[in-house]
């Protein structure tokens, strides 16, 4: 079964661009038509970068960001991982923006050069790809910094340097940037999601590569790094940092014992789901529908299912029946 269905258009309304200062000025995807869901972060300076582009759909939103933003030229872009709805549009920014080197860890970077596979894959979890996510365009494989070990990824000229920092769990292929000088932190997915309105952690479990001891591990790694600000793509500045690393930890080991005890009980797929928005729910409230499309729109709870019942096939061979 496909979990994720197509997306009804929303109204656009509120600003593109929100610039949080200290060289940080995010640019609202409005991806699917839904606002606050997925930012690029773009960071001004002699040699600019942006770091996601989300996907080729937020493709014309997002160039009309940059412009808001006084953009010309960008020599970075930046990825934390190569999900459609981080890096969706990658090639089709490197071919708006030739300068600009593509970043992004080596074991994704495979599926840039080419991205049948990832399409493919893809395309198990949602019946509709084009109207989703656009067309996914190659990224000449000169272009791509394939990134294999943690240190300096992009130099902006002015003292600011971006730091890979890998953080798997999520996926293998993910990496944090950390913008020491400011203290800025960019997490990608390693944290979850976070929407202002839903004032939590929102876990992001989606298949195929959840490994939960590997996602905690990542967490700790982050909380050491000491940062100042922390920006989930999922969206915007976090309001705490401390409180929010422990929820982020615990709502993973929530999403993967909630499934043991459904599964134990008797249930599948669709249960262990509704035992997410049922835990959730009764930790935040009954979610309005505007906001409870925003955050499907992140990563549902029937994709969340799929990927923690991915996991606990292989590392703990518990089946969960579809």
């Amino acid at each position: 079964m496909r979990w994720a269905r197509s997306i009804r258009r929303q109204a656009i309304i509120g600003p593109v661009i929100e610039d949080h200062g200290g060289g940080v000025v995010a640019i609202d995807s409005r991806m699917n038509g839904c606002e606050r869901i997925t930012a690029v972060y773009y960071l001004p300076g002699p040699r600019p970068a942006i770091i996601e582009t989300a996907p080729a759909t937020s493709l014309e939103r997002v160039l009309a960001g940059l412009d808001e933003a006084g953009v010309h030229d960008l020599d970075w872009i930046v990825l934390t991982h190569i999900h459609l709805d981080h890096a969706g549009a990658a090639g089709h920014m490197a071919e708006r923006f030739p300068r600009a080197r593509v970043v992004g860890r080596a074991e994704g970077a495979p599926h840039l050069v080419d991205p049948t596979r990832l399409w493919q894959s893809a395309s198990r979890l949602y019946d509709d790809m084009e109207g989703l996510w656009g067309r996914m365009i190659p990224v000449p494989e000169d272009r791509i910094d394939a990134v294999s070990t943690d240190g300096v990824v992009a130099d902006l000229g002015d003292g600011r340097r971006l730091e890979a920092v890998y953080t798997p769990g999520h996926a293998a292929h993910h990496m944090a940037l950390l913008e020491r000088q400011g203290g800025d932190l960019f997490t990608g997915d390693a944290l979850g999601v976070y929407l202002s309105e839903l004032g939590a952690v929102h876990p992001a479990t989606p298949p195929p590569e959840l490994d939960l001891e590997a996602a905690l591990d990542s967490i700790e790694r982050l909380r050491a790094l000491g940062p100042r600000r922390v920006f989930p793509t999922h969206f915007g500045a976090l309001p705490e940092i401390d409180p929010l690393f422990d929820q982020a930890g615990q709502r993973l080991r929530d999403a993967v014992s909630i499934a043991e005890k459904v599964v134990a009980g008797g249930g599948g797929l669709e249960e262990v789901a509704e035992a997410y928005r049922t835990e959730e729910e009764s930790r935040v409230g009954e979610l309005d529908p505007r906001l409870a499309e925003r955050l499907a729109r992140t990563t549902s709870y029937e994709l969340n299912a799929r990927g923690v019942a991915r996991y606990l096939r292989k590392r703990r061979g518990i089946e969960v029946p579809t």
